[in-house]
């Protein structure tokens, strides 16, 4: 009697059936959960003000001449209506290039959509919907001291000065983010608009 061993057919078999296996089993271990953790959304958040910051510093104005725009902002709003980006949990990058006080338009009465380009996709409208997708389970909320105005909208000048919506930022802003038992916090310095993730 010769010694016996695998086929061919009979190893492919069992690697098959082992990924399917590693599949099933990391949908259970993991719950199913989406491709994005607490922390990874908290990096994602950082990265973003970040952009928003860079945006302001770089000047861009999106074709509006300097004199129609002599001091260009961006803004940063999270779970404020906004008609292009629908949904209760969300934030957005916005200007307001037009300089008629609505900010985010799609477009402004010149043509000009007043966003962030998404820097992922190149979409031309800046935004992120949590609890959703690869966001799934995944909140924020957000406080940057404004009492009269809409605390959860944060703004940055051609200086990357923060500000809420009261004006200039006196005291650090917050973002938590929460899913799951996990939570993560953002934190936006006055002054300089330094962020940082704890």
């Amino acid at each position: 009697m010769g010694k016996r061993g695998f086929t061919l057919i009979e190893l492919l078999m069992a690697l098959s059936l082992t990924g399917i296996l590693a599949v099933a089993a990391s949908l259970v271990l993991f719950g199913g959960k989406a491709a994005f953790t607490v922390p990874a959304l908290a990096a994602k958040i950082r990265d973003d003000i970040r952009y928003t910051q860079a945006l302001a510093m770089s000047g861009t104005k999106l074709g509006v001449s300097s004199a129609a725009a002599p001091v260009f902002r961006y803004r940063m709003r999270f779970n404020v209506a906004d008609a292009n980006c629908p949904g209760a949990g969300q934030y957005t990058i916005v200007n307001d290039a037009d300089y008629n006080g609505a900010w985010g338009e799609n477009p402004n009465a010149s043509g000009v959509v007043e966003s962030g380009r998404n820097p992922s996709d190149g979409a031309p409208y800046f935004c992120v919907k949590l609890n959703t997708g690869n966001y799934a389970g995944l909140t924020a909320s957000a406080s940057f001291g404004a009492t009269v105005g809409d605390a959860r909208i944060l703004e940055f000048d051609n200086y990357g000065v923060p500000y809420n919506d009261d004006g200039r930022m006196l005291s650090a802003g917050t973002v938590t983010i929460s899913g799951g038992a996990q939570a993560a916090t953002v934190t936006v310095a006055p002054n300089t608009g330094s962020v940082t993730v704890q």
